[in-house]
């Protein structure tokens, strides 16, 4: 696979994410659980893309980790009847693993 996005490209991707989500509650009406999930998903993606001072490899953890848990949540969420927010935070997730896969894990440019 090729892999196109510097870090750069992929942070600003990832903190464009993390915006998108902590404003979605509220343009989409979620209810309280989603609203919760979906802002803290958001934040810690924003904290995730500002992380200049992370080793790549564990900024890359994070990353799987992050998708992972976007996908956990996005389960439950859809099992308590929010199926909106389960399914942007699964849109989300699925978009993590793919902004892994698709960046250059190195620091040249």
């Amino acid at each position: 696979m090729l892999r196109r996005l510097s870090l750069p490209e992929h942070g600003a991707v990832e903190l464009l994410v993390g915006v998108a989500l902590i404003a979605a509650p509220f343009v989409l009406g979620f209810a309280p659980a989603g609203l919760l999930a979906s802002m803290t998903a958001g934040a810690i993606l924003a904290g995730l893309a500002l992380s200049d001072g992370l080793p790549i490899s564990t900024h890359m953890a994070a990353d799987t980790l992050a998708a992972a848990a976007l996908l956990g949540v996005a389960v439950a969420l859809a099992a308590a009847g929010e199926a909106v927010a389960g399914g942007l935070l699964a849109a989300a997730g699925a978009g993590e693993l793919a902004l892994g896969m698709a960046t250059r894990w190195t620091r040249r440019v």
